[in-house]
């Protein structure tokens, strides 16, 4: 036996096949270092490399994970410190961490919020133009506007009424005096409604000849009403002691249509002057009609009995 073992010494001891002798050592070694490190840690080493993850405090590589209670990888050093899990596919993506998952999920949820709020605005607007069209401004209604022309004059001694010289006035201005404002003797307020008649204050006593209507009455006429065509014959008392008497004619009493803006304009035209006088002489009101401002004519003020003919006699006007 022992010149077996000596023979086999110096055959292996032999320089011919020390390479092999140095080979078969190599690969026990090699054995045994597998059998003690575990077949199982050698395959994390990679797998860690390829996660990239950071190294664990403890000696071997740790697996960088999401989730402590699943394991997707062992630690190096061996199974005694290995958590329980599944095997993990090297070549599958390691699972992204939870926070950036939810702000993505949530900034694609506000995003698509957002895409349906506006498309619901847009179509919204664009039924509401289709199905509301705008309503056009309707146009003001024309207003009547009355047109008042007159003749008035002194008829001299011995002149009729075919032949008196009579000043004409077109177009009155609401309150204007006549014949002048230096010489007030009567004052026109208006027509009444429809532009049935034209209707002028008396400023001073007088005695009337003709067709007028007084107001209030006969024996005491402060306004007459004359219509169109028809005539008044005032008798005035000079201080003098004469008699002057005068003529006032209607010629026309014509309506027309006007614009709400131009209507303004004519009724708020009035004389000045006119109001004055009619102010200082407590002439405002005409007995039984007042003026309407917005429909421009003298309306009846209650109720409208008050007219009364004036006869061809003489009746002398006095005040309240």
């Amino acid at each position: 036996m022992n010149d077996f073992l000596s023979s086999l010494k110096a055959d292996l001891l032999d320089r011919r096949l020390l390479p092999l002798v140095a080979l078969v050592a190599a690969g026990l070694v090699a054995a045994v270092a597998y059998t003690v490190l575990g077949g199982g840690g050698s395959s994390a080493a990679p797998t860690a490399a390829l996660a990239g993850g950071p190294a664990s405090a403890s000696s071997g590589i740790a697996i960088s994970q999401t989730n402590p209670e699943k394991a997707v990888a062992e630690m190096t050093n061996g199974a005694s410190a290995q958590r329980s899990g599944k095997v993990h596919n090297p070549f599958t993506p390691l699972p992204e961490p939870k926070a950036k998952t939810a702000a993505a999920s949530k900034a694609s949820s506000t995003s698509s919020t957002s895409s349906s709020s506006s498309s619901s605005t847009s179509s919204s607007s664009g039924g509401s133009s289709s199905t509301t069209p705008a309503t056009p401004a309707k146009p003001s209604k024309p207003a009547t506007v009355y047109h008042v022309a007159v003749l008035f004059g002194e008829l001299p001694a011995g002149t009729t009424a075919a032949t008196a010289q009579l000043t004409p006035y077109e177009n009155l201005k609401l309150l204007a005096p006549l014949p002048s404002a230096k010489q007030p003797l009567i004052v026109f307020r208006g027509v009444t409604v429809g532009g049935k008649s034209a209707t002028f204050t008396l400023v001073g006593e007088a005695i009337l000849h003709g067709n007028a209507t007084c107001r209030p009455s006969a024996s005491q006429c402060e306004a007459i009403d004359l219509q169109s065509g028809q005539s008044e014959q005032l008798e005035y008392l000079e201080p003098t002691g004469l008699l002057v008497t005068y003529e006032l004619r209607i010629v026309s009493i014509v309506s027309s249509k006007a614009s709400s803006a131009a209507v303004k304009s004519i009724l708020g035209d009035e004389s000045k002057a006119g109001r004055e006088l009619l102010r200082h002489a407590g002439l405002d009101a005409v007995p039984g009609l007042r003026y309407s401002a917005r429909r421009g004519v003298l309306v009846f003020a209650g109720h409208p009995a008050f007219g009364a003919h004036a006869h061809a006699a003489a009746h002398r006007r006095h005040r309240r």
